[in-house]
């Protein structure tokens, strides 16, 4: 049987950016999977408050847009390995430049942004092709979809599993409907009862 090769999808990870308890899973849970042969690979985004002890190791794997609604947004790749496991930061000044994470007026933006930039990333990854994605809270929440609507012909996600934990159910990432087609570039089809609506919003 084959390795199993793992995306670890993640608003945060210590010891670059720890707001919580998301933080310390996002770096023991890779590590432990490593230890039982799992081929765990790490991805955040390149906040502005990761110290720069870390930012100064980073190699640039590259650039690429990243569609935002009707807009590319601009993208870089960043590697360091570090305690045995890779992890890559996803670049965007405009959206990962502040130093609190979260609660900023256009969240929806940000994260819209960051998962689809996980899915373009991979592209970017060398020598992977992710058997599972492992998205955590509702910043990654939407990679399932994207991954589904837009990525089921792509040569490395086309076969590519995702799994979804929860790590704080008190953060539910809510916002209005009109974040499918201006932001995530999804039809009206997602708004509804059994796929993406919630109340009056998504």
């Amino acid at each position: 049987m084959k390795n199993i090769n793992l995306l670890f999808a993640t608003s945060e990870a210590d010891p670059f950016l720890k707001v919580g308890g998301l933080g310390d899973v996002s770096h023991a849970l890779p590590k432990a999977l490593k230890k039982v042969g799992v081929n765990a690979k790490v991805i955040l985004p390149k906040n502005g408050n990761i110290p720069k002890k870390f930012v100064e190791k980073m190699n640039f794997l590259g650039s690429f847009t990243v569609p935002v609604g009707w807009r590319n947004q601009y993208a870089g790749l960043f590697h360091l390995e570090y305690d045995g496991i890779d992890f890559y930061f996803l670049d965007n000044e405009y959206y990962f430049k502040r130093h609190i994470p979260y609660g900023h007026y256009d969240d929806g933006e940000i994260f819209a942004f960051f998962c689809r930039g996980v899915l373009e990333a991979v592209k970017h990854i060398p020598d992977f092709s992710p058997d599972i994605i492992h998205c955590n809270d509702w910043h990654t929440g939407m990679i399932p979809v994207l991954l589904k609507a837009f990525y089921k012909e792509n040569p490395l996600l086309k076969n590519t599993k995702t799994v979804f934990t929860i790590h704080n159910l008190k953060y539910q990432g809510v916002f209005s409907k009109d974040i499918l087609g201006e932001l995530l570039c999804l039809d009206s089809s997602y708004y509804s009862e059994d796929k993406l609506k919630f109340y009056d919003g998504v």
